[in-house]
């Protein structure tokens, strides 16, 4: 548990209160992984609360706890969810990601393909590229047709453009994202890129 469910309701509630006032149109109530979504024991209930104020609900999640069966169900109740898929191998599942020892990629992808086939809302998916480690044609074939039998309405690709963890990391070159995104357009109905900075606000 991070904040009270109720507190964050009325702290959105007021927002959006404001943000109508001032004639801005919000598309979506999103929680966002500034830390991930669901590791929050009440994002169910958060969800079920910011509902009721009759905006669409966004979650954007790494995908690493789709394997539990609580999390499946309370990602369910939001409008729009985002789920992160770099690599369909283990080892460089884990060179991409460094997730936590105790997770496993196979059970990671269990959860996705049945939380893809009870999920009533807009499933999109974000692979991150990154040069050298998951750019390969095998790579990018291999996640393409996983993220083809999610059926998404739409895929992302996306590249490092935060400072990464270590110095090594970065985006591929401009010839590999359009081979990525020819690539992933021959499975997936709708790619788009999310390359550009993100800006500050």
């Amino acid at each position: 548990s991070f904040y009270k469910p109720e507190d964050i309701f009325r702290d959105v509630r007021n927002r959006v209160a404001k943000a109508k006032q001032a004639s801005e149109q919000v598309d979506y109530v999103a929680f966002v992984p500034d830390g991930e979504p669901t590791l929050d024991v009440n994002l169910g209930n958060e969800i079920k609360l910011l509902k009721t104020l009759e905006v669409p609900v966004a979650v954007i999640t790494n995908s690493s706890l789709l394997w539990r069966d609580d999390v499946k169900e309370e990602l369910g109740e939001a409008d729009w969810v985002s789920v992160k898929i770099d690599a369909l191998e283990e080892g460089l599942w884990r060179r991409v990601n460094r997730p936590h020892q105790a997770l496993r990629l196979s059970s990671i992808l269990d959860g996705l393909q049945a939380f893809s086939k009870t999920f009533d809302g807009k499933l999109v998916t974000e692979t991150m590229l990154v040069s050298g480690l998951n750019d390969s044609d095998g790579c990018l074939r291999e996640v393409a047709g996983f993220i083809q039998r999610l059926q998404p309405s739409r895929s992302y690709l996306s590249v490092p453009t935060r400072p990464p963890a270590m110095s090594s990391v970065c985006a591929p070159a401009e010839e590999i994202l359009n081979r990525a995104y020819q690539l992933f357009a021959e499975k997936v109905k709708r790619v788009e890129y999310l390359i550009g900075y993100e800006g500050n606000d």
